[in-house]
């Protein structure tokens, strides 16, 4: 490594990224170190388009060099391609001895590409070769919570944190599980902790204070928010969120930690006979629990492309499973195709009412699409389950906003059964229909 690319290694390190770039970008002729140094100064920027391409030409010019690849493989991630990360580092992991930055970056792309259960066998590979790492038991963690195994994603945290007290991710992270395992104690406990460790996330602090609304301390709150949140603005999201909904929380409104637990109580809570169904399937997950506990047959709509448009900062295509149909239960059938394409068919052939609706759609375009289609079966105790309904920056532009416009157009009445602020679900239960009473 030339000295050079010695002094952008100690920029990037130091994350100036900013200043490792325009170090390299000025030089002609890279090596392939040098164009991997480059890309990775570019991924630190979130600039993924010239992150990919330095970092495929640096893995042109040296195909050997595992880092190279391992780094491409993160920024394939993080660019919303993780089933192409998968299958350039699942070589690296086919040797029984644990090479930690590959094995992190696998485990780390199974998850965000939703291959929960392929990132625990990877773990528990990794456990059994005594070469498991921190990095490698929080993404188990997260993988079993998101697989509706609070209770062993709490334990993974717990004895994880018993050797990092300190790491204030672990702490957030372990809320979720305990609020849904233990009670809400322990989960502001936790969110504490998180946030008082050395130079936690400010968003700890809005969940704090989104948890104290949602509980009726008020007073607790606008503490939070004129004190630690005061600059933080940008964290407000889930704050602004929560008071959108308080106004029609239900009187059996209930507060979950693990969103499986609230797709479970949600189809509980829709008792009428009907349709149920799933707009937004990907690898199958959340379709899966509802159909353990439906009781009936379910289906599923995706095109498995991915986001049809940009969505924050996730590209379009972001979500694809490359066209992979996923395994589901027996009780599954799956319409794969854009949902302009394929719900008004499939209602047209199915004039039944609705029992249940998850709408995992993210965006406004595509909620908007399913929600003008089930408009007319709105009925008194349909049951509703948007995915991305608060928590994230444009919250009131996507999947919220689909919802306003298609009950201000229905005159429906409806009220917030249950929340789940960890992960942005929303139970939406149907009081009153508005179709006008015929004499």
């Amino acid at each position: 490594m030339t000295e050079l690319e010695q002094a952008a290694r100690g920029l990037l390190v130091a994350k100036r990224y900013r200043a490792a770039r325009r170090l390299l970008a000025a030089q002609p002729d890279l090596s392939a170190q040098g164009h991997a140094l480059l890309g990775r100064a570019h991924l630190g920027m979130k600039d993924f388009e010239p992150a990919l391409d330095h970092l495929r030409r640096a893995a042109a010019l040296d195909p050997g060099d595992i880092d190279i690849r391992v780094h491409l493989a993160r920024a394939l991630t993080a660019a919303g391609s993780p089933h192409l990360a998968v299958t350039l580092l699942e070589p690296l992991a086919a040797a029984p001895e644990v090479d930690p930055p590959a094995w992190e970056a696998l485990a780390s792309a199974y998850r965000l590409d939703a291959r929960y259960e392929d990132a625990i066998r990877l773990v528990s590979r990794a456990v059994a070769a005594g070469g498991v790492t921190g990095q490698l038991l929080y993404d188990q963690a997260m993988c079993q919570h998101a697989l509706g195994d609070a209770a062993g994603a709490l334990a993974v945290w717990d004895g994880l944190l018993d050797s990092r007290p300190d790491l204030a991710a672990a702490w957030f992270q372990s809320h979720a599980a305990a609020l849904q395992v233990i009670g809400m104690d322990n989960a502001l406990d936790r969110l504490r902790r998180a946030a008082e460790c050395h130079g936690a996330n400010g968003k700890y602090w809005a969940f704090l204070a989104a948890y104290a609304l949602l509980e009726g301390r008020e007073a607790d709150a606008e503490v939070i928010i004129a004190r630690p949140l005061r600059d933080r603005p940008h964290h407000l999201a889930l704050v602004d969120g929560v008071r959108a909904l308080l106004p029609r929380l239900a009187c059996d409104f209930r507060l979950f930690g693990c969103g499986a637990d609230l797709l479970r109580h949600g189809v509980a809570l829709a008792e009428r006979t009907g349709l149920v169904l799933e707009f937004g399937v990907r690898r199958g997950t959340s379709i899966n629990h509802i159909a353990d506990a439906a009781g009936q047959d379910v289906h599923g709509f995706d095109s498995f492309e991915g986001l049809p448009e940009d969505w924050g900062t996730q590209p379009q295509g972001s979500f694809t499973t490359g066209l992979e149909l996923p395994p589901v239960r027996p009780n599954v059938t799956l319409h794969p195709g854009w949902f302009s394409d394929t719900v008004r068919p499939f209602l047209a052939a199915h004039p039944g009412s609705l029992r249940f609706a998850n709408l995992d759609s993210d965006i406004y375009s595509s909620t908007s699409t399913v929600l003008t289609a089930l408009a007319d079966r709105l009925e008194p105790g349909v049951i509703l389950v948007f995915d991305e309904f608060i928590g994230n920056r444009t919250w009131r532009d996507h999947e919220y906003k689909a919802f306003m416009e298609c009950a201000a157009e229905t005159a429906i009445d409806y009220e917030y059964a249950a929340v789940c602020p960890f992960t942005g679900q929303v139970v939406v239960r149907v009081v009153a229909s508005g179709r006008a009473t015929q004499p």
